[in-house]
């Protein structure tokens, strides 16, 4: 069994739970129930045994539970917690429900845990809950795919026609990568930003395990979350938790179903995004400007990767020939570099591969909020986008790190 699970279902949440609920969880599986009498949730005087009943179960080996309930356990079991909880309560506050607490007994504060809530909205409220687990899916993701789009101010059509067109595209490209035909996506307004947080399947997993020293195979499917983002003043597309061969067609589902544009997202210059070329310029003695913005302390550069380059004697194609990574958390890894390089100049021989470097932003209180930003031109800038986002991508701009859209379009025009 999962970790997680396990810690999930552990003997003090099965000696605590409202009953009713459980019963109405393994209800949900009923048709491919093994190893546990449903009959024993109906019987009132027999709490306890059909609290050890549940314990016992739980105990069994993970192959006695219906596929359906380890994804359901799963799911609630990873908003079972503090982090959790506060996603439930927001959502909730958003969509405008309230969690009553319908549980009686000698314990009822107990069935205030992040465990117990989890499952009766998980329940009771499954839009409260799919909502929350969504959030958790979208905070997770830093790494994100970026495709620009032919023009600016192209607005989404968010009706529910459109929306079931592609989350029906969807459900097919997930299932011919063998991921199920398992497809809900979740739309969000974020700002100036269409939010969509898609749940599918992952592959097969098979493995073995071992129960009272007999070994077992067993097999399921987890569910994953891939995540977009569109700013329609803008036309920026962000998409993660897809794999990167499958990413460009996501975005073309999106242009075509949403955006009634076929082909919006392919242009040549949809994913050249971001350039080091202010860097390379400059040197080894680049340096963040953030004057402008009072907010941010300190921009330190803690990562640099250089890559000697050159011809390739056979095909007379630019190759990469060795890499040089410099890092620093106290100071400046590119002057670092620097020192170690003494005497060489950053030009067409050595070009600059990455740089990581760390934002320092005033909280109000004794320390700052720090970000931490990888800048890998053309396509990634990759850092946790919920709170700072608009502040890091002005500083990327204002120092020359974001490429002018306008000034590409018109080179490819005169070209």
């Amino acid at each position: 069994m999962a970790k997680n699970l396990k810690k999930f279902v552990n003997p003090k949440f099965t000696r605590t739970a409202d009953l009713g609920l459980l019963s109405r969880l393994f209800e949900r599986h009923r048709d491919a129930l093994d190893g546990l009498d449903l009959g024993i949730f109906r019987d009132a005087a027999s709490q306890e045994a059909a609290r050890s009943a549940v314990q016992d179960f739980f105990a069994g080996p993970e192959d006695q539970y219906p596929e359906g309930l380890v994804a359901d356990l799963h799911r609630i079991a990873e908003l079972g917690n503090a982090a959790g909880l506060d996603l439930i309560l927001q959502q909730a506050a958003r969509l405008g429900t309230r969690l009553n607490s319908e549980a009686s007994g000698a314990e009822p504060e107990a069935h205030q845990d992040p465990k117990h809530v989890a499952l009766r909205v998980f329940l009771d409220h499954p839009d409260v809950f799919n909502a929350a687990s969504d959030m958790m899916a979208l905070m997770a993701r830093t790494s994100l795919a970026e495709f620009v789009g032919r023009d600016e101010g192209v607005e989404a059509v968010t009706h529910d026609s459109a929306k079931g067109e592609f989350e029906t595209a969807a459900a097919a490209m997930f299932e011919q990568d063998l991921r199920s035909n398992h497809c809900r996506a979740g739309w969000y307004d974020d700002a100036d930003e269409l939010v969509l947080v898609i749940e599918h399947g992952s592959p097969i997993t098979t493995t073995d395990v071992l129960h009272k020293d007999k070994k077992r195979v067993i097999s399921f499917r987890a569910a994953e979350h891939a995540v977009l983002s569109y700013n329609s003043a803008t036309g920026l597309l962000k998409i993660g938790g897809v794999a990167k061969a499958r990413r460009a067609d996501l975005a073309e589902l999106f242009a075509d179903k949403i955006l009634s544009k076929p082909g919006f997202f392919a242009g040549d210059d949809a994913q050249n995004l971001y350039t080091l070329d202010p860097v390379q310029r400059t040197g080894f003695g680049f340096a963040f400007n953030h004057d402008f913005d009072p907010g941010i302390h300190r921009v330190q550069i803690t990562e640099v990767q250089v890559d000697r380059v050159g011809a390739d004697p056979k095909t007379g194609e630019t190759r990469t020939f060795y890499s040089y990574v410099a890092r620093d958390g106290r100071d400046n890894a590119l002057m670092r570099l620097g020192e170690m390089m003494r005497g060489t100049r950053l030009g067409s021989d050595w070009r600059i591969n990455h740089i990581a470097f760390r934002v320092h932003f005033a909280t109000g209180g004794k320390s700052a909020k720090k970000v931490i930003v990888k800048l890998k031109p053309p396509a990634h800038a990759m850092f946790k986008r919920q709170q700072f986002e608009g502040r890091i991508m002005t500083l990327l701009r204002r120092n020359g790190l974001l490429n002018d859209r306008d000034a590409f379009q018109a080179a490819v025009a005169a070209e």
